[in-house]
């Protein structure tokens, strides 16, 4: 059979058509565009609530686990007389036998072992803990020749999250400039008298008690096209609310430290110091 093939001749109706069918196609490839960013923004939204929730409390949790090694680690090394310091060292000992976990002599081992028996075997997470809790030990109150005492065991939990978390002190004997605690302080110095907007939430849907008078909070929202901010939740848990101003802090770092200077209060030494230090490794 033969073929027929026919020539239509451009017209404006056909032209028409074509538009008409082009912005079909590229409304869909937009619509398509759209889910895709509303269910990143979804994510992202999950991402903050998760860490502030969920991601927070496993951080509390853990910390009680590690202030139990500490106190165990006490125990063993400073704690009572020496038969009772000998019956945790041979206790340790024994259960690290027992689970065959293999280990290495020498200073600062024995905090290693310690961790290695309620943690298992994974070597960079029993070194950082290990890290973290051996600097514990010269964090506590100085004595009347100034040598530095172990932190207390009821504090530990609290110095941990205030240094902001493991890792944070972990690096810090490599890093020389200000922990997030200080970071954060610094900022919220530089903010007391920088106010972009004042609002007044809906108690029904953003419940607030007088516990959270004059309290620093984290507002999640997204930003709109419309040039409208949607808030999603309120962040009140004080380590997100530290690693945001610490955020702040690192984004622009000259200009907090010289708002902060400003509105410092001169009674506020810690504050004054933190500024003093990051002003001298300028």
């Amino acid at each position: 059979m033969e073929s027929i093939g026919l020539m239509i001749e451009p017209t404006n109706n056909n032209a028409s058509a074509l538009s008409e069918a082009a912005r079909a196609a590229l409304a869909r490839t937009t619509s398509g565009m759209n889910t895709a960013l509303f269910m990143l923004e979804q994510l992202e939204t999950e991402r903050e609530q998760w860490e502030s929730t969920e991601m927070a409390a496993a951080h509390q949790r853990l910390y009680v686990l590690l202030t139990a090694c500490y106190d165990f680690y006490l125990k063993m090394k400073v704690v009572g007389g020496l038969a009772a310091r000998e019956n945790y060292k041979r206790a340790l000992d024994t259960f690290i036998d027992m689970r065959g976990y293999r280990t290495q002599s020498g200073d600062g081992q024995d905090m290693n072992k310690v961790v290695k028996a309620v943690f298992g075997c994974d070597r960079k997470r029993v070194s950082a803990y290990a890290k973290a809790l051996r600097a514990a030990l010269t964090a506590g109150a100085k004595d009347a020749q100034g040598r530095a005492a172990p932190l207390k065991v009821e504090e530990l939990s609290n110095w941990i999250a205030e240094q902001g978390g493991v890792e944070e002190i972990r690096l810090g004997g490599k890093n020389s400039g200000l922990t997030v605690k200080q970071r954060a302080e610094v900022a919220a110095s530089a903010l007391k008298s920088n106010v972009l907007m004042t609002l007044k939430p809906d108690a029904r849907v953003m419940p607030f008690s007088v516990d959270d008078n004059d309290k620093t909070v984290l507002l999640v929202a997204i930003y709109r096209p419309t040039g409208e901010l949607e808030v999603s939740t309120v962040v009140k848990n004080e380590t997100a609310v530290r690693a945001a101003l610490a955020a702040h802090y690192s984004a622009d770092k000259a200009k907090v430290v010289e708002a902060a200077r400003a509105s410092i209060d001169k009674e506020d030494k810690h504050t004054a110091a933190a500024i003093a230090m990051e002003s001298n490794s300028q």
